[in-house]
């Protein structure tokens, strides 16, 4: 399975934020000042800036001053939601939530298989919140690469 661009600049801005947020008091953020920390497009990153916003996880205010920040609390949404929000649960393959589709059902165990893996997946997933991924006390690498200033 492969995660959608979106999906990783989804990540990588919450965690951004939150990282900001302990840092410095959870000033706002320029979408061009995350895509070039994290050297992708701005308009990628104001994309799913705005998907963020209509999921309430993020606020933005416009104008010279305007910016975004994070307005979920960090220590309840999960690598798992935002995963799901922005892919869809929708299986690895079409039988998964389609029995219908495959004449190998009722009784295919690759389905019960498939199915077992995605919950595995997200079960991993949902116990990672952004205040968990977002911590670099202590740690190499990861967020402790980024300068955040």
């Amino acid at each position: 399975m492969q995660l959608m661009w979106k999906t990783d600049y989804a990540l990588r801005t919450l965690l951004f934020l939150a990282l900001r947020r302990v840092e410095q008091q959870g000033e706002l953020v320029s979408v061009s000042e995350i895509a070039e920390t994290f050297s992708i497009s701005r308009d990628h990153v104001q994309k799913v800036v705005q998907e963020l916003a209509r999921h309430g996880w993020v606020r933005t205010q416009r104008g010279r001053s305007g910016g975004i920040a994070l307005s979920a609390n960090p220590d309840e949404l999960t690598a798992g939601a935002v995963i799901a929000a922005f892919e869809g649960r929708k299986g690895v393959l079409d039988c998964v939530l389609s029995p219908e589709v495959c004449v190998l059902e009722p009784g295919c165990r690759l389905r019960r298989g498939l199915m077992a893996a995605e919950a595995a997946f997200y079960d991993v997933l949902d116990a990672l919140t952004l205040t968990e991924l977002s911590q670099t006390k202590g740690r190499r690498g990861g967020l402790r690469n980024l300068s955040i200033t």
